[in-house]
């Protein structure tokens, strides 16, 4: 089956009984590459965060999608990961949650505060004092427009968000306080 044109998504999925996925830095950097690998071919990844139970994507398909071989690339990603870490750790298991969860973003406002929920995440859990603290997400792509794997041309294009530096760090923090049932 082949959707049409661009449609955007919040992607995500935690470890399983809410366990750490990411021991080390190194994984969090593996798995980044393992998402674009994967992934990248199919969608474009406009936000993410990573966290250590968890992980967001904001992503966009492109112009037709194969939510079959979407779907695998998924699995492959995910399952590919967990034979890393399993590796790693000297452990077995399940890391991930069975279903990675997804949500279709149909309107503007709420792709604009998936995008921003998203970066706020590690604010929101404790884990810093700034959304610009945390190395494990795509909030610096788009701020100081650092290299990384989101398509953020695209993500600017689609999003409601400034493009001017200052500008979206303000409009950031304005987002402060969306509510959580919006998502």
């Amino acid at each position: 089956m082949k959707l049409a044109t661009q449609t955007l998504y919040h992607l995500y999925n935690r470890g399983n009984n809410k366990q750490i996925i990411f021991l080390h830095e190194r994984n969090y950097d593996f798995f980044r590459q393992k998402a674009l690998r994967e992934l990248g071919p199919q969608v474009d990844i406009l936000a993410y965060c990573l966290m250590p139970n968890h992980f967001h994507f904001l992503i966009s398909t492109k112009a037709t999608l194969d939510n079959k071989k979407f779907s695998n690339s998924l699995r492959t990603m995910l399952s590919s990961y967990t034979r890393a870490i399993q590796k790693q750790e000297g452990i077995t298991g399940s890391l991930f949650q069975q279903n990675s969860k997804f949500k279709e973003l149909t309107t503007n406002e709420y792709a604009c505060a998936c995008f921003h929920y998203i970066h706020q995440n590690p604010l929101r859990a404790g884990l810093t004092k700034k959304i610009e603290d945390w190395p494990y997400q795509s909030f610096k792509e788009y701020w100081k427009k650092e290299t990384g794997i989101c398509n953020v041309a695209l993500g600017e294009q689609f999003l409601t968000i400034a493009s001017e530096a200052n500008q979206f760090y303000r409009e950031s923090y304005q987002m402060i306080d969306i509510p959580m049932n919006l998502l």
